[in-house]
């Protein structure tokens, strides 16, 4: 019985990633990270608008975060659910994992600056980091989700962050190529997975149309 409850949570879960709008969104987050990180280096030390990045980082990354959810949204209103409609579980609240989850999460934000700081040697592996956080991300979704295109997409994260890191392009310019290589890389999958959804899924008036 438990097998059959975790399949159907797979196979919803599947549902949700299968018309590719999440690697979309978030890609396309991820090439904005990285313009935005590059802004940061191209422009002079003393210009107000670096100034103005460097200080606004925090609301830049609460701002992406809201700004996935909406397009997000917005497409699967428009695109999916219109052709393979809404199923969703109850969701179970564990205060417990939220708590792990935020502390977690706390750890790794406190430690980047401390390990910038005191290590220095750290700003060169900044694209590996991510590029395992990131790899890390996506082995998780495709063990919940089993969807082979996840795996790839862990092992690419992985690989561009460390082919960075290995040939010496660390701290910011970095993390500024990691984030427009694998944001491109994301887009490309979801617009690849979004081309096979609409293929295999049509709206019902143009299955109605057709003769």
């Amino acid at each position: 019985m438990n097998d059959d409850l975790k399949a159907i949570e797979r196979r919803t879960v599947r549902s949700f990633y299968d018309d590719g709008l999440f690697e979309i969104a978030l890609g396309a987050i991820l090439l904005l990270l990285g313009g935005y990180f590059f802004g940061e280096i191209a422009l002079p030390k003393t210009s107000l608008v670096r100034s103005f990045l460097s200080s606004a980082f925090v609301l830049v990354i609460l701002f992406a975060g809201l700004l996935i959810n909406k397009i997000l949204r917005f497409l699967k209103n428009r695109i999916t659910y219109p052709r393979a409609g809404y199923v969703s579980f109850r969701k179970e609240r564990n205060p417990k994992r939220r708590w792990i989850a935020g502390i977690y999460g706390a750890l790794i934000g406190a430690s980047f600056p401390f390990l910038m700081s005191f290590v220095p040697s750290f700003r060169d592996m900044l694209p590996a980091v991510n590029g395992l956080l990131f790899g890390v991300v996506f082995l998780l979704l495709a063990n919940k989700s089993g969807m082979s295109r996840y795996y790839v997409l862990s092992f690419v994260s992985v690989a561009i962050g460390i082919a960075l890191a290995a040939a010496g392009i660390g701290d910011i310019r970095g993390i500024s190529l990691y984030y427009a290589l694998f944001g491109a890389a994301m887009t490309l999958s979801g617009l690849a997975a979004l081309i096979v959804f609409l293929r295999k899924n049509k709206r019902a008036a143009e299955t109605v149309d057709e003769p």
